[in-house]
């Protein structure tokens, strides 16, 4: 069967859809899927819906230049990202129903109540597309809702970018791991926060070190959220769902962030052979899920003491393979955009499974 002709409908075009979709040509050639992205929503340059397929390399040069997408052409631009979602739905209603149109949805977090991208995946499901999402809030504040209807619509919803990047972490549970249960896990799950941390413990300012983030791309676009431990508290709240069975939002997850935490007392932890870093955790208990976000005071001997700067790891307890842990070295932009593709991939090969019926 050939390669699978996939349009994409981009909502929200910042550091991850723009690394992602230069991802795409850079691996051109080890790709399983062919591809178009025919629809872009931005907050601040725009929007642009274009059926026959939008020039990227010049959506690519307005949006760095601080320019508007309204220079290519095609519909109206000045919309919502749900107008844009119906709009290309209604212009790509044979490809969608077709189940070749993925709406891939990295709008910033919301840590309130997850929108607007909870409505996003919604009216993207609604219309036929597969839903491909790196934002914390749909599986954080909405999951069972979201993954019913894609069951419904014979669609997918897919977010292995919301927690560690391109790390498999729910997709190795949810394929690879059947019969377990995930009785609970730890780890080091914001990157943000991680090299803070370490920065402090080198002597550089807890301002300078929010700053290198987010040139980097990687801190939130509130760094607050970071630093305060919403985004853990976020991510936590997406791994209690998706593979514990819960049903909580970042707000139950008990919260401390790192804003009190100083050079001293990390470089005090050091002279003892201890290290202080930021855990997300969670247990079953008394038939619940307890769940919290905390800096924590680690033995030298943790797993977690050692990670620094840009490294995460999580730890899963499980009751049928022990703990199983997960550990990535670096994160980067490129992971969280290579954590994007895999799941297009994925749809690429769903297709073909498919069509093979």
């Amino acid at each position: 069967m050939s390669a699978p002709a996939l349009s994409l409908v981009l909502i929200g075009f910042g550091h991850v859809g723009r690394r992602f979709v230069r991802l795409l040509s850079e691996v051109a050639d080890r790709l399983d899927f062919e591809w178009s992205v025919v629809a872009i929503s931005t907050r601040r340059h725009g929007s642009v819906i274009d059926p026959g397929g939008v020039d990227i390399t010049r959506a690519l040069s307005l949006v760095e230049s601080g320019q508007t997408l309204d220079r290519l052409g095609g519909e109206p631009r000045e919309r919502s990202g749900l107008d844009v979602i119906r709009q290309a739905a209604r212009a790509l209603a044979d490809d969608a129903a077709d189940g070749r149109v993925v709406c891939i949805e990295s709008t910033v977090l919301d840590i309130d109540q997850g929108e607007p991208a909870v409505a996003h995946v919604r009216a993207a499901l609604e219309a036929q597309m597969h839903v491909v999402t790196v934002n914390k809030g749909p599986a954080a504040f909405a999951y069972d809702a979201l993954e019913s209807l894609a069951d419904t619509m014979d669609r997918v919803f897919f977010f292995e970018g919301a927690v560690m990047d391109g790390i498999p972490v729910f997709n190795l549970v949810r394929e690879t791991m059947p019969a377990v249960r995930i009785d609970g896990f730890r780890g080091v799950i914001n990157t943000t926060s991680n090299f803070i941390l370490s920065a402090l413990e080198r002597g550089q300012a807890f301002d300078d070190a929010v700053r290198e983030m987010q040139a980097r791309g990687i801190a939130e676009a509130d760094p607050s959220l970071d630093v305060d431990g919403w985004d853990a508290a976020a991510k936590t709240a997406a791994l209690v769902n998706v593979l514990m069975g819960g049903s909580i939002t970042p707000h139950q997850v008990a919260r401390t962030g790192i804003a009190d935490v100083k050079g001293d007392d990390l470089r005090d932890a050091i002279s003892r052979g201890r290290r202080i870093r930021l855990v997300a955790s969670a247990a079953r208990q008394d038939g619940g899920i307890v769940a919290r976000v905390e800096p924590e005071m680690l033995a030298a001997g943790d797993p977690l003491a050692g990670l620094a700067d840009t490294e995460n790891a999580l730890y899963l307890l499980t009751d049928l393979l022990g703990e199983v842990g997960i550990v990535q070295r670096e994160g980067t932009l490129t992971q969280t955009a290579y954590a994007v593709l895999s799941d297009v991939s994925r749809i690429s090969l769903r297709l073909r499974d498919w069509n093979d019926r």
